[in-house]
């Protein structure tokens, strides 16, 4: 039967490196998805995957897939299935997948309900009676995937994930996922010529899997349980066809796999761990610090999975210091792999990474980085490199400062220029464009300019004409200083003649006030006098030549004195503006020197 329909799931980043382990055994018509693969084929393909595989974690075949629009949906569309023609009543089963639907408040809700569809067909075909749940370790897993409103529901072939081949006895404290050791090997490009060394090798996972690889052994070679044997659809003929495929013994490699590690129990664990799998002495086990390390050849792949300190509660930061100097003194030509989930240790390698691959060590995302060390490579401070994204700087060289090119703008500057920036010309609303008459200045005045100021090549600097300082406020009284507003020391400096005058005319004023009685300033018209507000509004005094003609006519010339008074009352009375004394005496002046020539004549 070549029609089933095949999933097989693999971790996150591993869909191209899968496609091409399926290639190489035959499989050229792959689909890709999310963490999967999908192909068609038969049992037989089923039990090929599953044994020969390295980078699966499980292979599903499709049962049926269908749309749901309420809870309810899913239990009635299970319980169409006839999951009596799948396995027997006497095996134990268990419901599992992934849930990505609104539908369902709770993830685990759709595996209740596809578990008692299954138990309930099975009550009714075979006399109320049904399998048992057994979720640890179920001889027949089946596998539901919701998305939104579409359901697949498919048989897991597997039963646990294959990363569990069998081999593995004993562990360390954080020990790698095999699937992700394959995975590791083929994404550092290894050739299974050249040497590969470990050396912090814990368990032994990462040299186990490369000389299983290198000798072509299946990497399920010792594993016996698998969840298709529990199928009634279980073909032991085409099972044993697929199990005389491929390496069952150790070869010789014709180059080195060394794998060591400081602690001596880890290599003890990592020795029974290879007994388990058929690779003989395809690796050197030995037990030496990693730091102490001197490069057999000149070329080869070096990969680590140094201590996270996450897990272990260590500070790794110095160590990972130190795994940098190694590398750079003494694996030169290597391509040397390191993966950890402590990223901030990881940027104290010093080294710049000429690769970064996100993978998954189980629930722990770790980054997966190359350091391709040639002759002359340099430690950098790469201690910023995935905040700002910035090159990374040899360490303890100082980086030299960006010199920014100057920009040379012609003499001859128009009123057409405008700003420039360093993306190009650009025509500034905001700064004020001068006219072409204006706007032209001489060789020397550039010249003057330029020394004075410092040439800024991104911005064009326009020269103005200083304008005059503001005067100071005056009121009608005297002029003040402004304690808000400059005063203009230079412009109320006055000729010596203008001041003296000023205060003669000023003293000769205020010496005839004091003979003169005092009137009242409002309210006056109640003495028989004119108030004084009212003079503003009065007629303009006439010239000085009628008023002289008429203090004539009227008076005799002997009264000198009294007509000077009662002019200088009556021009007092008529003037507009009362507290301007100096225009006042000035006009006097004038009368009193033209009655003085006059009587001279």
């Amino acid at each position: 039967m070549k029609d089933l329909v095949i999933t097989v799931k693999t971790l996150y980043g591993f869909e191209e490196l899968l496609k091409d382990e399926l290639k190489e055994l035959g499989y050229d018509k792959v689909e890709l998805l999310n963490r999967a693969v999908q192909l068609n084929g038969g049992w037989e393909d089923v039990y090929r995957l599953n044994y020969r595989c390295r980078l699966a974690i499980s292979v599903l075949v499709k049962v049926k897939s269908f749309t749901i629009h309420k809870e309810d949906d899913l239990y009635k569309e299970a319980k169409k299935i006839d999951w009596t023609s799948y396995f027997d009543v006497d095996k134990t089963f268990a419901v599992k997948g992934a849930v990505f639907s609104t539908m369902f408040t709770h993830t685990q809700y759709p595996f209740l309900l596809v578990k008692d569809a299954i138990a309930d067909v099975f009550r009714e075909k075979n006399d109320d009676k049904r399998p048992d749940v057994n979720l640890k370790s179920p001889q027949v897993m089946f596998d539901v995937y919701i998305k939104e409103k579409s359901v697949v529901i498919s048989l897991n072939t597997s039963g646990v994930p294959l990363f569990q081949r069998g081999y593995r006895q004993e562990v360390g404290d954080a020990p790698m996922n095999e699937v992700l050791a394959a995975g590791i090997l083929r994404m550092s490009g290894w050739d299974r010529k050249s040497t590969l060394i470990d050396p912090m090798c814990g368990s032994g996972t990462i040299a186990i899997e490369a000389a299983l690889w290198a000798a072509d052994i299946p990497a399920m070679i010792e594993r016996s349980h698998f969840a298709f044997k529990n199928f009634k659809s279980f073909d032991a003929e085409a099972w044993e066809k697929v199990r005389s495929e491929g390496n069952q013994r150790p070869v010789k490699l014709g180059f080195d796999i060394l794998a060591s590690d400081i602690d001596g129990e880890m290599i003890k664990k990592a020795r029974r761990n290879s007994r388990m799998a058929p690779i003989g002495n395809m690796v050197t086990w030995a037990i030496k610090d990693a730091l102490e390390l001197e490069a057999p050849d000149d070329k080869g792949i070096l990969i680590c999975n140094p201590p996270y300190g996450e897990r272990m509660g260590e500070e790794v930061e110095e160590l990972y210091t130190s795994l940098g100097d190694l590398f750079k003194q003494s694996f030169l030509g290597y391509d040397c792999w390191v993966v950890s989930s402590n990223i901030d240790a990881l940027k104290n390698i010093g080294l710049r990474p000429s690769k970064k691959i996100k993978v998954f060590n189980g629930n722990l995302e770790c980054s997966l980085r190359q350091f391709e060390i040639f002759a002359g490579s340099k430690k950098y401070d790469n201690s910023q490199e995935d905040e700002d994204g910035a090159p990374a700087k040899p360490r303890g060289v100082r980086r030299e400062k960006r010199q920014r090119e100057e920009k040379v703008i012609p003499e001859s500057s128009t009123s057409e220029e405008v700003s420039t920036s360093k993306y190009g010309a650009t025509k500034s609303t905001y700064s004020p464009v001068d006219d072409q008459e204006n706007g032209k200045q001489s060789e020397k005045e550039n010249e003057s300019n330029r020394e004075e100021k410092e040439y800024n090549p991104t911005r064009r600097v326009i020269s103005t004409i200083p304008s005059e300082p503001r005067k100071s406020a005056a009121s009608k009284y005297t002029k003040a200083k402004s304690a808000y507003l400059p005063v203009d020391d230079d412009a109320a400096v006055t000729p010596k003649k203008e001041e003296t005058e000023k205060t003669e005319s000023a003293e000769k004023g205020n010496d005839r006030k004091k003979d003169k009685p005092e009137k009242p300033r409002l309210g006056a018209s109640k003495y028989g006098e004119k108030p004084k507000f009212l003079s503003r509004y009065a007629t303009p005094a006439k010239d000085a030549s009628e008023e002289e003609e008429k203090i004539e006519k009227s008076q005799p010339v002997e009264k000198d004195e009294e007509t000077k008074a009662d002019s200088t009352d009556q021009y007092e009375d008529k003037n507009q503006d009362s507290d301007s004394t100096e225009e006042e005496l000035s006009l006097k002046e004038k009368i009193e020197l033209m009655k003085k020539s006059r009587k001279e004549e």
